[in-house]
């Protein structure tokens, strides 16, 4: 078949074509900051550390240093973030027009199903999550630790939000490993910090329990709770409570 007899593959083609380069400059972005594999082994250890349900969700990742991160301002960062995020935003609008979608498989673009970016939406708001977890622990950018938890809070927000708006179950366990790193970074903050955070998502957490979830995700969403509940003061911690007990 030729491109001249068919035109319309010639479009599909390029806009193929445009879809794996978007998702190589979002890899490039994440091995550039962080290194090659580091995220990668970092929601390994993310979900294993579910799986174990470890109190202290300790996640070591050997070579987060090894990336440019550290030799990069704070504004070249968020400048990468914002292209990261707009990245994101363009895949969620495609994911959620599902009119257009259809239409473009109907077209005859290549699949089995309908075309979708869950790769594109999912690994871009992932790699900014990284960035924007990574300054909020950099004790040598205090300086930017406002804009980085005002950022951290709206786009956070705004992921959870558009989460219970999913109807396809294929589309939510596409977010499995993203919901795992946010829950994980958010239980590794200071109590102040996580009292900022936790009051933002409560009732979007609230909602999000509703969901057949996988049990690594049930047992970091449970964690959460019961950090609520101390950092806030409305129940004693484990420890304390089985000292009572015992008296």
């Amino acid at each position: 078949l030729s491109f001249k007899e068919y035109p319309e593959q010639k479009l599909f083609a390029a806009l193929l074509i445009k879809c794996v380069v978007q998702l190589e400059l979002i890899q490039t972005i994440d091995n550039i900051v962080f290194f090659p594999a580091t995220s990668k082994k970092e929601d390994a250890e993310n979900l294993a550390a579910a799986q174990r349900d470890a109190v202290d969700f300790d996640v070591h990742v050997d070579t987060q240093d090894q990336g440019m991160y550290r030799f990069l301002t704070s504004q070249q960062l968020f400048k990468l973030l914002d292209c990261l995020l707009e990245s994101h935003r363009f895949a969620k609008a495609f994911n959620s027009n599902n009119e257009q979608r259809t239409a473009l498989w109907k077209a005859g673009f290549k699949g089995k199903s309908k075309p979708n970016l869950l790769k594109q939406e999912t690994s871009s708001l992932a790699c900014g999550l990284r960035i924007l977890f990574r300054m909020y622990m950099d004790e040598s950018r205090t300086s930017a630790w406002e804009e980085v938890q005002q950022r951290l809070l709206n786009v956070c927000s705004e992921a959870l939000s558009y989460f219970l708006t999913l109807t396809s179950e294929s589309h939510r366990e596409a977010w499995t490993n993203l919901l795992l790193l946010f829950l994980t970074k958010v239980l590794k903050i200071s109590d102040e910090r996580f009292k900022a955070h936790a009051s933002f998502y409560y009732p979007l957490l609230c909602e999000i329990m509703q969901f057949d979830l996988i049990p690594e995700l049930r047992a970091v969403l449970r964690r959460f709770f019961l950090r609520i509940g101390v950092v806030f003061q409305i129940s004693q911690p484990p420890e304390q409570e089985s000292g009572i007990s015992k008296q």
